[in-house]
């Protein structure tokens, strides 16, 4: 069992060998260092890079993977909000995507299978952590924003699609409107419980 960690990273070498980091000149590589003693006194160190970065490390002491960079067990975040269109009449739609790491990743603004062409990606700069920040946006007339999404791919996300639907977006506004509307007459009926409890039980001393 004291070998399963560097397996699990010699996994997860294959595995991004054969993603778009590698195609990317990122190669994921693992390095497994096994030192000696004498018969019955070894030890195991495991490292791993993402190009030339560093990213995991291990050791039979601890038998666990150490996260070198935060970046490197965190899948890109993303949000959507609205701009102002420089052109009358129109909606400015933007979908944020942060957190990423490596560089390459794909952003679109979709409606249904159909790729927005006039999707405009701004350029894709650094966070302080050493993640990637990218804006896309897509002017539309006003009013022909439904059924439009933004999907984003990245290796990090293991061939899945992170898929942001605009009228989730704005249905979810109004989820959580509903929720606390139903706290605070949870909290109103609370109220009015307490003071006619208590009101009854002064009458009863009375």
């Amino acid at each position: 069992m004291r070998y399963l960690p560097c397996l699990l990273l010699w996994v997860f070498a294959r595995v991004w060998g054969q993603s778009e980091a590698q195609r990317e000149n990122f190669p994921f590589r693992c390095l497994q260092i096994s030192s000696f003693a004498n018969s019955s006194c070894s030890r195991t160190d495991g490292l791993a890079w993402l190009g030339d970065v560093q990213t995991h490390r291990w050791s039979n002491d601890s038998d666990t993977i150490s996260f070198v960079k935060p970046w490197s067990r965190e899948k890109p975040g993303a949000w959507l909000s609205k701009g102002v269109s420089p052109k009358p009449g129109h909606e400015q739609l933007q979908c944020h995507v942060s957190g990423f790491h490596p560089k390459p990743v794909w952003v679109m603004w979709m409606k249904g299978e159909l790729e927005q062409k006039r999707t405009q990606r701004g350029d894709i700069l650094p966070n302080a952590d050493g993640t990637w920040y990218l804006r896309a946006t897509l002017d539309v007339e006003a009013g022909e924003e439904a059924g439009l999404a933004c999907w984003v791919k990245h290796s990090s996300l293991g061939g899945q699609v992170m898929i942001l639907d605009w009228g989730g977006r704005q249905s979810s506004v109004g989820v959580i409107s509903g929720v606390v509307a139903v706290i605070v007459v949870i909290i109103l009926s609370c109220l009015v419980f307490c003071y006619v409890r208590k009101r009854r039980s002064y009458q009863d001393i009375l």
